[in-house]
């Protein structure tokens, strides 16, 4: 294929990428089939061939690791440096997966895959270059290397019991077709259909880590404050109790708030519930009330003049502003999707569903997510490295 020309636009290297898709040929047979080209999946299908399972990766989308380009902002939060199980949904079950070594199973895939990792505030992890495409390219890099098969522009359509194995039906952009795998671990989120004849439970599929839409108190607008950021701790109470507690920085939008404050309570926000707000971030109240005595009743040096305008010049508004949660906001453009494969389901030392051998699943294809910070990719890599593993093992009989 020529080489892309910088400065090629959308539609040319979508069609490139079609045009490399279609030259790769998928074989017939694998020894495991990978349901989705993104971080969970790349991990799987390097944990099965560097066992030397021949693997084949499936993916929709036109490129395999493109989830991956715009996680951390462009920048890839890979990781954390203290990782915790309470920080997702489903802490018991993640521990039983990940185990104790879950941070250095993770910061063990990314050196090999040859990626310096670099610690920011909060624990988070970001590769040394602060390029997602760095990670990308390593990951891909690594998967060639191993001889996965990439198949690209090519959805799952249908699997199949067959001649001891499965039948993996697949079409797309770059064609239609089938394979007999020994065992698919499934990486993907969506997909119900497909569960569903396999007689897998799953969870509805809501989006989470995402604005929050609300309603402001009267006598303050939202869009006065669109756009000003605050440092708050932020309460999300239900029915005057708090059920849920993050600090961090919030950002106001005409529909409600944004920033990782928010994006964390998206996870347990209900409609209905309250979110309530200290702008003040915590300063003492006492304090608080000599500061603003001595600014001449401003709250100017406390918050940002804008917000301080926007709350009516109210030390009690800034300390305890109360918006009602409407519900999720740009959810199209959430960074993760709660729901899919309920875990009760599988096997947590080798993500293999229990009543159905040969059939795995890591990374969104189970109903586990986590907080912001790097948790919800530390995730992914490792449930991929554990149920690629499982598959290989399970092809060879090992177990």
């Amino acid at each position: 294929m020529a080489r892309r020309a910088r400065g090629a636009s959308r539609s040319q290297r979508r069609a490139e990428a079609i045009e490399a898709a279609r030259a790769t040929r998928v074989p017939g047979r694998a020894d495991v089939a990978v349901v989705g080209g993104g971080p969970a999946g790349l991990a799987a299908a390097v944990a099965a061939a560097e066992t030397g399972a021949d693997v084949a990766v499936f993916e929709r989308d036109v490129a395999c690791g493109r989830t991956i380009l715009p996680t951390g902002n462009g920048r890839c939060n890979l990781s954390n440096a203290r990782l915790a199980w309470e920080r997702y949904n489903d802490p018991s079950f993640v521990e039983a997966v990940c185990g104790p070594r879950f941070d250095e199973d993770v910061l063990g895939f990314l050196e090999g895959c040859g990626i310096a990792v670099a610690e920011e505030s909060g624990g988070r992890l970001y590769p040394l270059s602060r390029q997602a495409a760095s990670v990308r390219d390593a990951l891909l890099a690594r998967a060639r290397r191993a001889g996965v098969t990439l198949a690209c522009a090519r959805g799952v359509t249908g699997l199949e019991r067959a001649d001891g194995g499965w039948r993996v039906a697949w079409d797309g952009e770059a064609g239609s077709g089938a394979l007999a795998a020994g065992a698919v671990v499934l990486a993907a989120g969506g997909g119900a259909g497909v569960c569903d004849a396999l007689g897998l439970e799953v969870a509805p599929r809501v989006p989470v880590l995402c604005p929050l839409a609300c309603e402001a108190p009267e006598g303050v607008s939202l869009e006065a404050l669109d756009g000003r950021r605050a440092h708050a701790t932020a309460r999300l109470l239900r029915d005057g109790a708090e059920v849920a507690r993050e600090r961090g920085e919030v950002l106001f939008r005409a529909y409600g708030v944004s920033g990782i404050a928010a994006f964390d309570l998206s996870r347990a926000a209900r409609p209905g519930d309250v979110l309530a707000l200290d702008l003040t971030d915590g300063l003492d109240v006492a304090r608080a009330r000599r500061l603003v005595e001595a600014a001449d009743g401003s709250l100017a040096g406390i918050v940002d003049p804008a917000i301080a305008a926007a709350l009516g010049g109210s030390l009690e508004r800034a300390r305890d502003l109360r918006l009602v949660v409407r519900g999720p906001a740009e959810a199209e453009r959430a960074q993760v999707t709660r729901g899919g494969l309920v875990c009760a389901q599988f096997d947590p030392a080798t993500l293999e569903a229990r009543r159905t051998r040969g059939l795995l699943a890591c990374g969104e294809a189970l109903d586990v997510d986590g907080a912001c910070g790097g948790f919800n990719l530390a995730w992914a890599w490792k449930s991929g490295l554990v149920a690629g593993a499982a598959a290989a093992a399970v092809v060879r009989g090992w177990r």
